[in-house]
């Protein structure tokens, strides 16, 4: 009776299956919650999961082998295809799934599921019922099938491929072409990820996601907050991989490693240049009832499409002890509407200077610009920034000075895009607003020296 009850429950939940096919399987929380979300997969309640887990915690064996495994034995007739960033490694999780269905094990549970006869191929199998199992390296192409399921258990092999935009741009690609086209009505997609860069596969997805459709678990191997079933800087793992373990690891691979590879984040707050602790606030009203000047710099696109840079927005209350008040924020907004948004900066903020870049100033904006200054009779005092003048990384690094002295403050819940861009300089993805503040460096003055002995106080100078 025993023996059935847990065939039973093998049948209806994914842990109990793994556990019947593994006797001695070690369960921690973190497999639990993934066991969980996929759970949610095969009843269609959840139909983009992407998964983000340290390498040797167990994501890989459950997501690639045991769930489409136990996936084909509750739904016999459906199809999976499963990739990775080598076909070689795509067709090995196909074998290891193909001889789980195989086993006497999995027949104890699913008697009616076996292999088709005429088809048995490690990468390329059906079951009795004309269910299919294809394995696929990323970035090939797929005929014929269709998927219920598609599993990409990842899709870039190391930083080398995750730093070619090239190869980026490639996987994209593949995802638009191929993925999306071969997904059967009320389809799910699975993406077992290491997050090697900003702009690898998962992040141009979530960055793309206008419907906010995927479901992100993501587990770092040390806590950086706490969490739910952990306090921060506690191990994942700890039975199978103790604190110690994990910072002897990560002394050996490097932070840039451990980051992407352990932690799910790109960028190790180790490494940032521009620190958390330099982002210190200040409610806007309270800026309002000092003495100030406003400057505004604006770091332009020029384009709405989905993969452009955003426009960058920088305004700039100086005060009279020569500190910098930021409200920044980015924009997706055409010429028009970017014409629109400088009066509208204008007519709000009464700015002394409305800095826009140099060349795109130049050959786009100047002719549209003037035509409206004639028809709304106002003029704007604009004035072009030099991205000549500096290199932008160069550029940007200018700011890290005033940062540290304390100079700079942002204004309370207005600077949140260009905080984001800032703790991932210089690998971050966008730095558009970042940049944006950096031109504040060509306009930005405090006020005058007799303005501010009126309030007793004396202008400060920066380097």
């Amino acid at each position: 009776m025993q023996e059935l009850a847990r065939r039973e429950l093998s049948r209806r939940h994914l842990l109990n299956f793994i556990q019947y096919n593994f006797k001695n399987y070690k369960v921690n929380w973190h497999h639990r919650l993934l066991i969980d979300a996929l759970e949610k997969v095969e009843r269609g309640e959840l139909k983009r999961l992407m998964v983000f887990m340290p390498p040797r915690h167990g994501k890989s064996e459950i997501c690639s082998i045991q769930f489409p495994a136990w996936f084909l034995g509750r739904n016999p007739s459906k199809e999976v295809i499963c990739s990775s960033y080598s076909a070689d490694l795509a067709v090995e999780f196909g074998r290891k799934t193909r001889n789980l269905v195989a086993s006497p094990e999995y027949r104890n549970v699913f008697k009616a599921i076996t292999l088709a006869e005429d088809s048995k191929a490690a990468g390329n199998w059906n079951t009795n019922f004309d269910g299919s199992y294809k394995a696929t390296g990323a970035g090939g192409a797929i005929t014929g099938k269709g998927a219920d399921i598609f599993l990409v258990d990842d899709p870039v092999k190391n930083r080398e491929e995750a730093e070619s935009e090239v190869v980026r741009q490639s996987k994209w690609d593949w995802y638009r072409s191929t993925v999306r086209t071969r997904l059967n009505p009320n389809a799910s997609i699975v993406f077992v990820v290491t997050r090697w860069h900003d702009a690898d596969l998962a992040g141009m997805i979530l960055s793309n996601d206008v419907n906010k459709e995927w479901t992100v678990i993501s587990i770092p191997a040390i806590a950086e907050n706490d969490e739910q079933f952990r306090k921060k800087s506690e191990a994942l793992w700890p039975e199978q991989y103790p604190l110690k373990e994990l910072e002897s690891i990560k002394n050996d691979i490097g932070l840039y490693e451990w980051s992407s590879l352990y932690q799910q984040a790109p960028i190790s707050s180790e490494l940032q240049e521009f620190k958390n602790t330099f982002f210190k606030s200040r409610k806007l009203e309270e800026i309002k009832k000092l003495k100030t000047r406003c400057f505004v710099t604006i770091d332009t696109a020029i384009s709405k499409s989905a993969e452009a840079d955003n426009t960058g927005v920088c305004i700039n209350w100086v005060d009279s002890e020569n500190i910098w008040n930021f409200k920044a924020y980015k924009l997706r907004i055409n010429p028009k509407e970017l014409i629109d948004h400088l009066f509208y900066l204008y007519e709000t903020h009464r700015p002394e200077k409305l800095g826009i870049e140099k060349t795109i100033y130049l050959d786009t904006l100047k002719p549209f610009l003037e035509d409206e200054y004639r028809k709304r009779n106002k003029f704007l005092p604009t004035f072009e920034l030099d991205h000549q003048q500096k290199k932008k990384e160069l550029r940007i690094r200018g700011l890290i000075p005033r940062y540290e002295s304390g100079s700079i403050y942002h204004v309370e819940g207005e600077a949140k895009d260009l905080e984001e861009e800032a703790v991932r300089f210089p690998k971050g993805v966008h730095d558009d607003v970042l940049d944006a503040a950096a031109y504040q460096l060509q306009i930005a003055e405090p006020p005058m020296k007799e303005e501010a002995e009126e309030f007793g106080i004396y202008k400060h100078s920066y380097g």
